[in-house]
């Protein structure tokens, strides 16, 4: 009778981890993309960020850009 080969699950979890790895930079990277957009544009964000150190005007500038961008996407279709 032939030795029996044990299968690791190791190998599995690990694809589970790279899969949601993955998808978390394909969900964050239109977001960072847009702020970077909006700081290189908008040249009134970006004196009031670096005047103020506060990120929270980028945080909604790129909230307004990518919800006009959805309203528009969905007025399309």
């Amino acid at each position: 009778m032939p030795p029996r080969v044990m299968v690791s699950s190791r190998p599995r979890v690990w694809s589970y981890v790279v899969a949601g790895a993955a998808l978390a930079a394909a969900a964050v990277t239109p977001v960072v993309a847009t702020g970077a957009w909006l700081m290189l544009t908008d040249a009134g964000l970006a004196t009031d960020v670096a005047s103020s150190g506060d990120l929270m005007p980028l945080a909604w500038a790129i909230v307004d850009t990518l919800g006009e961008a959805l309203r528009d996407l969905l007025a399309y279709l």
